[in-house]
């Protein structure tokens, strides 16, 4: 019999899904997913306020740099170069709270693993 390229025998397809899925001692090697905790509604509302303050305080330190620039050409009359340094030196500054704040998008959040509420008596230590 002749098969095409993607043709084999259904007898010959059966004894290798079962081949594959038994191991030399006999067992058979299952595939068990890994158990996923989707986030809640709360850590997914912090984690997309993180992700749009990212954009607002990388956009807002440019600009404010961008502005101490300008006002420091009218100032010392060195036209461009007080501009240009605000642009990198307000792009620096953002890329740095970009980072920083992006490296909490993933972390734990501190308010809800003692169970506690924002303002708990914790604080007060022992007073």
């Amino acid at each position: 019999m002749v098969y095409d390229l993607f043709d084999e025998p259904k007898d010959e397809l059966e004894n290798d899904a079962s081949a594959s899925d038994t191991s030399s001692d006999g067992s058979t090697d299952a595939f068990v997913p890994a158990p996923f905790d989707p986030p809640t509604t709360d850590e997914s509302y912090r984690r997309s306020g993180l992700a749009w303050s990212m954009g607002i305080v990388f956009f807002g330190s440019v600009i404010f740099m961008l502005g101490l620039g300008w006002l420091a050409d009218l100032v010392l009359g060195s036209s461009p170069w007080g501009l240009v340094s605000g642009i990198v030196l307000g792009s620096v500054i953002g890329f740095v709270q970009f980072f920083r704040i992006s490296s909490q998008i993933f972390a734990r959040d501190k308010t809800t693993d003692n169970g506690g509420n924002f303002l708990s008596g914790d604080d007060d230590n022992g007073r």
